[in-house]
């Protein structure tokens, strides 16, 4: 009914006999009367918390910021380079120098490197020819002197009992073996195998098969070079290894052996340190707690001119104020692992304005480190590397700082707490957003009815206005004929 009313409406108004008002614009407008003041009054809360929400995000950016500034200091090793150089770089070099590596000049002599034990089978008439029938076998190797001794077994299968299967078997074995199939003759009709082993004296061998044939590989002569250890002096210390790549003599450096070096001719190894690589990451930390400072502000600040987040936090004061008192004591707090007469940053020369910024006096850490390095280091680390967070021992100031970090951007911390809250809030505007449009459509419809009605007695008043006025009309006419 209110359809046809409606449809009624339309075509009296267009023919002029309804009361010429658009009543369709008359109750979208009215409508929007009680729409819109609660709609906007919706949507600026609604844009509130969303502000807020992204502003909750930027605060836990800024701090995970801060924390991976206090993360490249936790590792002892990362907190400085090293170098190191040889002055006999033909004999000895040195390959890495990390670090957890300390600064000194140590002297080097070399009496005899490490080698592995070679040796060569009996020839073969062809590298295919077959030494089982065909059939499969198995090599045992064994390693070392009784009754330390291992051994191992390499199982030939049936087809490639042939030195070049025999070959293929004991490399892929991956038991620290190599087999090298050598064509002696160079012409195809000469083949040995030459099997050399691990270095170190204890990793000796002897060879045998199931099939009781060694293929001559100790045979008077097929014994081409025995195993044996490095043997070298590192400043007046006789050390002895099982190779010639040394990585647990000096801490956080490895050098190679590669020739004999005279006794009264020592080579010379210097390591170096780089205090700079800290002092780097120190300026990367202090950077990241003046903008997280600055955000905090920012984000507090109602008079802010910073886009969609400025002042989106003005009405939470309690959390900024949480979040950077919590931030400065953590960052101001004496380290669990002190050294020497160095406790905090503000020991290192990092100290707090009346800002609240950082500030680092660069001279006076350079001052520091040039006589304290490890002070530093143990204080900001406990002079550890990958230490677990759970052992239960003492971290370092920066892993105290990285813990106080992690409660506050922890998925129950304070920050995701209100940043839940906030997008519930959300969500409840949007839905009072949907139900307030729902009232407003039957509110529109409403006053599109009563509009109808009022059209339809206003044409009908309209058509006897009309009757009348035609009815007098020719009463007055008939009057004037007389």
């Amino acid at each position: 009914m209110t359809e046809v009313n409606s449809v009624a409406s339309k075509i009296l108004t267009g023919l002029g006999n309804g009361s010429g008002i658009d009543i369709y614009q008359l109750a979208t407008d009215l409508t929007d009367v009680e729409r819109l003041p609660k709609q906007d009054a919706l949507n600026s809360s609604k844009a509130a918390s969303e502000a807020a929400i992204s502003a909750y995000s930027v605060l836990s950016f800024q701090i995970g910021q801060l924390r991976n500034a206090f993360a490249n200091l936790n590792d002892a090793a990362e907190l400085t380079s090293a170098s190191g150089s040889s002055s006999q770089s033909s004999n000895i070099s040195v390959t890495t120098a990390t670090g957890a590596a300390l600064s000194g000049t140590h002297e080097i002599s070399v009496s005899q490197l490490a080698y592995s034990q070679r040796n060569v089978s009996n020839a073969f008439a062809s590298n295919t020819t077959s030494l089982n029938g065909g059939a499969a076998f198995d090599i045992y190797l064994t390693v070392g002197t009784a009754p330390n001794d291992t051994a191992e077994t390499v199982s030939i299968a049936a087809g490639d009992d042939t030195p070049v299967g025999i070959a293929s078997a004991i490399n892929k074995a991956g038991l620290g073996f190599t087999a090298t199939l050598i064509d002696t003759a160079g012409d195809g009709s000469s083949y040995k195998l030459m099997l050399e082993g691990p270095t170190g004296a204890s990793n000796n061998f002897t060879l045998s098969s199931s099939i009781a044939d060694d293929f001559g590989f100790h045979d008077a002569g097929n014994e081409l070079r025995a195993a044996q250890d490095a043997v070298f002096k590192l400043n007046g210390v006789d050390i002895t290894r099982s190779s010639n790549t040394i990585d647990d003599v000096l801490t956080g450096v490895t050098f190679e052996l590669k020739n004999t070096i005279d006794v009264l001719s020592p080579a010379t190894l210097n390591i170096s340190k780089d205090t700079d690589t800290l002092k780097t990451s120190l300026q990367t930390l202090v950077a990241a707690y003046n903008d997280l400072n600055y955000s905090i502000n920012e984000l507090g600040n109602p008079d802010s001119l910073e886009d969609e987040v400025g002042g989106a936090l003005s009405g939470d004061g309690n959390l900024l104020r949480t979040v950077k008192n919590a931030v400065r004591e953590a960052v101001q707090g004496d380290s669990s692992a002190p050294s020497g007469n160095l406790n905090a940053l503000r020991d290192i020369g990092i100290t707090i304005d009346r800002f609240g910024d950082l500030q680092f006096d660069e001279a006076a850490y350079d001052a520091i480190a040039q006589s304290n390095f490890d002070d530093i280091s143990t204080m900001l680390s406990a002079g550890t590397t990958n230490q677990s967070f759970y052992d239960g021992q003492a971290q370092g100031l920066a892993r105290d700082v990285m813990a106080s970090l992690d409660e506050l951007t922890a998925s129950s911390g304070i920050i995701n707490t209100r940043k839940a809250s906030a997008e519930e809030r959300v969500s409840d505007y949007d839905d009072e957003l949907e139900k307030l449009e729902m009232r407003m459509e039957m509110v529109y419809n409403r006053y599109l009815k009563q509009f109808a009605v009022m059209e339809s007695m206003v044409a009908t008043l309209n058509s006897t206005r009309e009757a009348l006025q035609g009815q007098l009309d020719a009463l007055s006419a008939s009057f004037s004929k007389d």
